[in-house]
């Protein structure tokens, strides 16, 4: 058995409680605050608000890591900005279906699976579908190319 001291007090260490995964921590549930801080609840809440998956897979990583989950819970909100609310959204839904209740699986999941980039996604419905741009394109060039040229010589 190992043993830690200062001026104040003793603590007897038990071996099976030493050792924890790299990356890391454990708190015992009497330490634990018996209510969840109000600033949490509102990340929480936020995080529902920004789509169905975030906010279940963030209330389930709360619920299993407490507030360890906290600084994760907040990186799964960042994505959003980087890589826009749906991918993100689609990427908590992975990790809900395959219960891997891990920040790590969420930012891997999005850094493997490459989005195309912003100035090819359709964003405003004024922007037409390609094939009809293609479309016009053919129909103008068969145009131009039946037309009757003038010929002209050169005297």
């Amino acid at each position: 058995m190992q043993v830690q001291w200062d001026n104040l007090h003793v603590r007897l260490l038990d071996p099976c409680d030493l050792r924890q995964a790299r990356g890391r921590r454990r708190i015992k549930d009497e330490d634990r605050p018996k209510r969840t801080a109000p600033g949490t609840l509102q990340l929480l809440e936020r995080a529902a608000r920004s789509g169905p998956n975030i906010g279940q897979f963030s209330k389930a990583l709360f619920e299993l890591q407490a507030e360890a989950a906290v600084r994760r819970i907040q990186g799964i909100l960042s994505f959003t900005k980087k890589y826009g609310v749906a991918r993100v959204d689609d990427a908590c839904a992975a990790a809900l279906e395959m219960q891997a209740y891990d920040y790590r699986f969420v930012r891997v999941y999005l850094e493997r699976r490459s989005a195309p980039p912003l100035s090819l996604r359709q964003v405003d419905p004024l922007i037409r579908q390609l094939t009809l741009y293609r479309d016009l394109i053919d129909e103008r060039t068969q145009q131009y190319n039946e037309e009757p040229k003038l010929c002209t010589s050169p005297n």
